[in-house]
């Protein structure tokens, strides 16, 4: 029997195959049950109670029981992003039956079309309401909190200013909330883009409190679970490219799990560089489960590192050369601190890079694609021997790519 990393509650079928193609699609193993006592032999367990269209007292049992049947780090209330079915019911009888300290509220699926601003939940920019055509199972009101008027603990919102502000602004949000209260609270949040969904996902991550979360498929596609089993994980990014898709993909990295190599320290004090990081990158996998090393992370930072280069009198093969250095030297003492259990590289002459610091001797290919072109490999030989290992070059992947990848290595 696996360790559950996540518990999905749908009220639909094709609720229930969205969302948990949502994690399917980043590498966990998902299962789609109809019986919620069925046994849990995967990553995430995905519960249909098929209640969309069921009296109200019969859906708010069915999620209770639900609830009840399995325990998992994270659980996620799947709603329908058009408000349809027995939305307050079913909030209520997770947070009866969990109680947590908050229950993060995000229905949007920017997507399809489906945002939600000033707490009004919209379809391409019109009220909900205002775009269903037919009657069966319509919601009460175009506001979630309104919508929410006959649950029986307090609403809070989090506004899209807040979301605009990025996860900092969130978690400090929802860490006020909680302050507030000594129930359980619905928090409902405003987003229009998957960036505002990454924002709330990562903004929740950390807290002291005890998050759940309920929303469409589009909340769950930016959810990062941790590893189960309570162990600390030790993945290492490492980024050597210069590309614009990689510069992307870095922009969705945790800020305080991505560190960048001061260019003076770099180019001329490569083992410096290293002992500088180090502490940031440990502490980062601690919160996180993993933390990302690059050379740079912005145009600006590789304009730095070019006049560092001029002033020191480098050609464009010293510093490459001392990029690599530095990069190397960095993964040596991660892994003499912390041994990794896992590896993302981006960048051909980077992977060698690290490979060679490592000792490796060969990979094995496992037949895994995490996305188009970037394979899951396993290293042989050395101290990293069997340790996963992700490769990517600069240009692949879109822009959730390197957390996606850095998410998955974490649950191995």
């Amino acid at each position: 029997m696996a360790d559950l990393n996540a518990v999905v509650i749908a009220d639909d079928i094709t609720g229930a195959n969205d969302t948990g193609s949502q994690f399917a699609s980043r590498g966990y193993r998902t299962n789609v049950v109809f019986d919620p006592s069925a046994p849990a032999d995967c990553d995430v367990l995905v519960v249909d109670t098929e209640t969309r269209e069921a009296p109200p007292a019969e859906a708010y049992d069915s999620v209770r029981t639900a609830v009840r049947a399995h325990d998992a780090p994270v659980l996620y209330k799947k709603l329908d992003s058009t408000l349809r079915g027995n939305v307050a019911d079913e909030l209520t009888a997770l947070l009866d039956a969990a109680t947590p300290d908050l229950l993060l509220l995000a229905p949007a699926f920017p997507a399809n079309g489906r945002t939600t601003e000033g707490g009004v939940q919209l379809v391409d920019g019109e009220p909900v309401l205002r775009t269903l055509t037919d009657s069966e199972n319509l919601p009460s009101a175009s506001s979630v909190v309104e919508l929410l008027s006959s649950v029986p603990y307090p609403v809070e919102t989090v506004h899209t200013s807040v979301v605009d502000a990025g996860q900092r602004a969130v978690r400090s949000r929802l860490a006020e909330i909680h302050r507030h209260h000594d129930t359980p609270v619905v928090v409902v949040a405003d987003a229009t883009s998957q960036a505002h969904l990454r924002s709330l996902a990562e903004g929740s991550d950390r807290l002291t409190a005890g998050v759940a979360y309920a929303g469409s498929g589009g909340l769950a596609g930016a959810l990062s679970l941790s590893p189960s089993g309570g162990s600390e994980g030790a993945v290492l990014g490492v980024a050597g490219s210069v590309s614009e898709t990689s510069f992307e993909q870095l922009s969705a990295v945790p800020d305080d799990a991505l560190v960048v190599l001061d260019p003076e320290a770099m180019l001329e004090r490569p083992e410096e560089a290293a002992t500088s990081a180090l502490g940031p990158l440990l502490d980062a996998q601690r919160v996180h489960g993993f933390a990302v090393v690059a050379s740079a992370a912005s145009p600006g930072a590789v304009d730095a590192v070019n006049r560092t280069a001029d002033a020191l009198g480098l050609d464009e093969g010293a510093v490459k050369d001392r990029i690599a250095a530095a990069l190397r030297a960095t993964v040596r003492r991660v892994h003499e601190s912390r041994p990794l259990t896992g590896l993302f590289t981006t960048g051909g002459s980077t992977t060698i890079a690290v490979l060679d610091e490592l000792d490796a001797t060969s990979l094995d290919l496992t037949g895994i694609e995490l996305a188009e072109g970037v394979p899951l490999t396993r290293v042989r030989g050395g101290p990293a021997d069997e340790t996963l290992l992700v490769t990517k070059a600069g240009s692949f992947g879109d822009p959730t790519t390197i957390v996606n990848c850095l998410d998955f290595i974490g649950t191995r």
